[in-house]
Order: structure tokens, then C-alpha cells, then sequence
């Protein structure tokens, strides 16, 4: 294995580590996911609060989206260039929850999570691509 895919294996290992930690945590802990969410928003502007989690259905949706992201991110790190499709599986997920995101703050309520949120998966968007593409190289 070239050292760029070692590299790529390793950010997709710890991509795939950090997903299953904030799956379980929004599934153990929603409602502490979106307080420190407002938390950290109150403390760079004035955002809208999160509104509550509520139904339990999006919350189960949730969840099973950051557990097939973790698994398309492990899959992917097993090998980079045989798996590559993975990352483009992942860089979309990723990138319609960012603009999701960007959407419910522009349209909805200028919460800060939806803003982080838009930030965070926009660059893991872009992480992912630049992982598919590196490991497309020859």
C-alpha cells in the first residue's frame, strides 16, 4: 500500500471513530448534543435556539445515517483505492446534510448547531472528495 493510502486509511479510521461517537451520542444524549450546541453559539453571537429533538422518528433517522457513515468510512479505510466509491457515498451524505443545514438556518431559524453543522460537513465534504481523488491517483 502507497503511503497516500495509508494516509487516506488512517483519516477514514478516524472519521469512521468520530461518527459512531456522535451517533451514539445523539442517540443517548440529543438533547445535550443541541444544549451544547446553543452553549457554544451564545458564546461567538446571538443565535435562535435549538428547537427541541421531539419526534422520536428523526432522531432513529439520525442515527442510522451516522452508523452507515461510519460503516462507508470503515469500508473505505480497509482499501482506499478498491473502496474509493465509498468516499463519494460518504462526500454525498455529507454534503446534503451541509446544505440541509444551511438551508433550515437561512430559511428556518439562524440556530448556531445548523450553522456549525453546515461548517463541519461541508468540510468533511470536501475531506472525503479530496480522500477520493488522491486515492484515484495512480
Amino acid at each position: 500500500m502507497k503511503q497516500s493510502e495509508k494516509i487516506i486509511a488512517w483519516i477514514m479510521r478516524a472519521l469512521a471513530v468520530s461518527f459512531a461517537v456522535v451517533g451514539l451520542l445523539f442517540l443517548f444524549a440529543p438533547d445535550a448534543v443541541l444544549a451544547f450546541g446553543d452553549a457554544l453559539g451564545a458564546r461567538v453571537g446571538t443565535f435562535a435556539p435549538a428547537p427541541p429533538t421531539g419526534a422520536k422518528l428523526w432522531l432513529s433517522l439520525g442515527v442510522a445515517y451516522m452508523a452507515l457513515v461510519t460503516a462507508l468510512a470503515f469500508l473505505a479505510s480497509r482499501d482506499p483505492r478498491k473502496n474509493r466509491v465509498m468516499m463519494l457515498l460518504l462526500a454525498l451524505g455529507k454534503a446534503t446534510s451541509s446544505l440541509t443545514s444551511l438551508w433550515f438556518f437561512l430559511t428556518d431559524a439562524a440556530v448556531f448547531i445548523y450553522l456549525l453543522n453546515f461548517i463541519v460537513d461541508g468540510l468533511l465534504t470536501a475531506l472525503a472528495l479530496g480522500c477520493w481523488w488522491v486515492a484515484g491517483k495512480e
